[in-house]
């Protein structure tokens, strides 16, 4: 009842005369793409741009710290104790999603609790702030249900039921909880009936439609076996200092592949879509169309173990392209720690690159996209080696923080142990996060101006980019180990009269959010017919570390050209329609066009209405 509602509320809004049309635009794509993979061609980038000013005043990415404005109290609880459980090392998540459709994000904050298992706890528990705006959040944890008092790492968010409510899952240590969104601003725990509560050791998990079924399903990823009452001692017994012990100390535990039922109901697709490969210590995920096919393909960040690429092949099942993908490993063949993972077209020319965290000692990991589902590490000639050698690196996003048509790049550090100290390791606990500007391709860093969060140290772990303020950029909420969150406004210089569009998508036939979707602005007359004249987002889900981040596509855009939209629904439907003239958040439904989203989206009861200009 509730989407026959919400779709028939929104067909009264829409602006029409939008049809289909071929998808020219991905054809040459894809012809440019088989053609780098068989001549080993780079992308043509401008020669590298030279290092930029750390002068604050001159500062393109600025961010300030707003946490003691908003009113978010949260302080994360680890865990840790002199007993070391590894668990407590990892951390937990963040989500940036409106849960009640007001049209701003509002963020959840994830905990996990003091170990053992079986003793009473203090903690708080999960934390649920609404968006009230002007940067001041209210906790809402009570009156929507979230607050688990478990063990809860990464969450992710996605329309599972397809009733136009974002609907929440939260992967543990311990059984993990799906929450089904009410619609009246409450959330009701149904992990058990639905076939999802995993008792496993979890980390990050995605909602995505791997089927072409038109329905959410779920990808877990479980990093490995571990108990309390088997918890090793690592360290020096002489000098009682114990540490947590390493990844390969523990046994990777296998995945969960949840297919949406359409019921309610899940169950467990892992090896009957081809995805049942020797488990590897999963901690970060992105569902992306790496290939440009119009599917999402899987790519897993592992522990000490090779990252996972998996293609999808349309028919429900997955190619597993792990040691083909030159994606596994650094350039050296070693596996590296696998922990945040992020896709983003960072060159133009319609192929997704992909980066991973890994740990001190280990180069936060560039692969360029070749075509073809082939890559290439490029760390280090990208200049992203060296920063990240003295750190351990997890949350990360590829974000257009300038809005000037190049996603950017920024990094959350912070080590994994408090006390190496007692060893004689000079290893700080707390560290500085990484910044990079995209200029024309290269990724050059900035933290050192970016703002006073930058400027310092802290024991970073999941990381969420999201507009809170509605402005048409991306701020930050970053979660920190055993301290309260950051909450961070982005004040970055924007180009000169760029055309914002942030895009709600609302499909009919595909995935209820159109997760998959790709929509790229067409310029009437591109010079040269260079592919990344043309700016274009894809809908992808997961992404960063423990982190959820809203299902929303921003494209920014010349004032002074006429511009077509090409929309590659996940359906097969491509649509074409003129790009809005001025910037503005709008809904753009599938088949039915784009609708401007004035104030955004008002729960009322149960049904959902937009208000329009």
């Amino acid at each position: 009842m509730r989407a026959a509602v919400f779709l028939s509320l929104v067909l009264q809004l829409l602006v029409s005369g939008c049809g289909d049309s071929e998808s020219g635009s991905a054809r040459a794509r894809n012809e440019l793409a088989r053609d780098r993979a068989a001549t080993g061609e780079h992308p043509r980038l401008p020669a590298q741009p030279a290092a930029p000013s750390a002068d604050p005043a001159q500062a393109v990415l600025r961010f300030a710290d707003m946490t003691d404005q908003t009113g978010i109290d949260f302080v994360h609880v680890s865990g840790n104790s002199p007993d070391k459980p590894f668990p407590a090392a990892n951390g937990s998540g963040v989500a940036a999603f409106d849960y009640d459709l007001d049209g701003s994000c509002d963020l959840l904050f994830l905990t996990l609790r003091e170990f053992p298992p079986t003793a009473a706890s203090a903690t708080r528990g999960n934390q649920m702030y609404r968006n009230v705006g002007d940067w001041e959040f209210a906790n809402v944890t009570e009156a929507t249900g979230l607050g688990h008092k478990g063990y809860s790492a990464g969450p992710a968010v996605g329309d599972f039921n397809s009733d136009g409510f974002p609907d929440l899952y939260v992967n543990c240590y311990g059984p993990n909880q799906l929450y089904l969104n009410q619609g009246d601003g409450t959330f009701r725990e149904c992990a058990a009936g639905a076939g999802v509560d995993d008792p496993s050791f979890g980390t990050s998990c995605a909602f995505f439609d791997f089927d072409g079924d038109a329905d959410l399903d779920l990808y877990v990823c479980n990093y490995g076996e571990w108990t309390w009452e088997a918890n090793p001692f690592c360290g020096n017994r002489q000098k009682n200092a114990r540490i947590f012990c390493a990844p390969r100390s523990i046994k990777p535990a296998p995945d969960r592949l949840y297919e949406n039922l359409g019921d309610g109901r899940f169950r467990d697709a892992l090896e009957a879509a081809g995805l049942a490969r020797e488990p590897g210590r999963a901690q970060g995920i992105v569902a992306a169309d790496l290939d440009q096919d119009g599917l999402l393909d899987l790519y897993i960040g592992n522990d000490a173990n090779p990252n996972f690429l998996f293609r999808n092949r349309g028919d429900g099942t997955f190619e597993d392209l792990t040691e083909a993908s030159g994606a596994a490993a650094d350039l050296s063949g070693r596996f590296q720690a696998g922990m945040g993972v992020d896709a983003a077209d960072i060159d133009r020319d319609g192929l997704l690159e992909v980066f991973v965290t890994n740990y001190e000692d280990e180069q936060n990991a560039f692969y360029r996209n070749l075509g073809e589902n082939v890559f290439q590490d490029e760390s280090r000639s990208q200049g992203l080696a060296a920063p990240s050698m003295r750190w351990v690196g997890w949350g990360t996003s590829f974000t257009d923080f300038d809005l000037d048509g190049w996603v950017d790049l920024v990094v959350t550090n912070g080590h994994t142990d408090d006390n190496l100290h007692e060893l004689g390791r000079e290893a700080p606990y707390a560290q500085p996060p990484l910044l990079f500007r995209n200029e024309n391709g290269w990724l050059q860093p900035v933290h050192e101006a970016a703002g006073s969060y930058f400027a310092a140290a802290h024991p970073g772990r999941s990381l969420c980019a999201a507009d809170l303020d509605r402005d048409g950029d991306a701020d930050m909420a970053i979660g920190h180990q055993d301290q309260p969150a950051a909450v961070l406004r982005n004040d970055s210089l924007r180009a000169s009269g760029p055309r914002v569009l942030s895009l709600k998508l609302v499909a009919t036939t595909s995935n209820r959010e159109g997760i998959g979707a790709q929509i790229e602005a067409l310029l009437e007359s591109p010079p040269s017919g260079d592919p990344r004249a043309n700016p274009a987002v894809q809908m992808k889900s997961g992404g960063s570390y423990l982190a959820s981040m809203p299902h929303e596509a921003t494209l920014s855009l010349p004032n002074d050209a006429d511009i077509e939209l090409e929309v590659r629904w996940p359906s097969g439907r491509v649509e074409r329609l003129p790009a809005p003239a001025a910037s503005g958040r709008y809904v753009l439904l599938e088949g039915g066009g784009l609708v401007v989203l004035a104030r955004g989206a008002v729960a009322a009861g149960r049904a959902m209405r937009f208000d329009v200009e």
